[in-house]
């Protein structure tokens, strides 16, 4: 896995890489600053609304910080995100969270 130093390094050549911002968020929230990975799944979300998984990890790291009720929503918009694209895989692991979440 790169390193949040690489990407950074990075994100300054490209700052509209969703794939960037969404690394960075993982990278943020295995090293246990979910404020700053909810912050880069944002900007995930901003620039790709359909970056699926950028709402479950985001979801995760709300519910991390004490704030169940905001995970929730974010898994709620996530599945309805990935019904829009078709993407029935990330749909079902979004209502998965979402069961464990409730």
């Amino acid at each position: 896995m790169p390193t949040i130093e690489q990407l950074e390094k990075l994100l300054a050549l490209d700052p509209n890489d969703p794939f960037v911002h969404y690394g960075l968020g993982q990278e943020h929230a295995n090293a246990g600053d979910h404020t700053k990975a909810i912050e880069c799944y944002d900007q995930t979300l901003a620039l790709d609304p359909v970056y699926c998984y950028a709402y479950f990890f985001k979801a995760q790291s709300l519910n991390e910080l004490g704030h169940p009720d905001q995970a929730i929503e974010c898994v709620k918009l996530g599945i309805t995100k990935a019904r829009e694209s078709n993407d029935m895989h990330a749909a079902s692991e979004l209502a998965g969270l979402l069961d464990e979440l409730e």
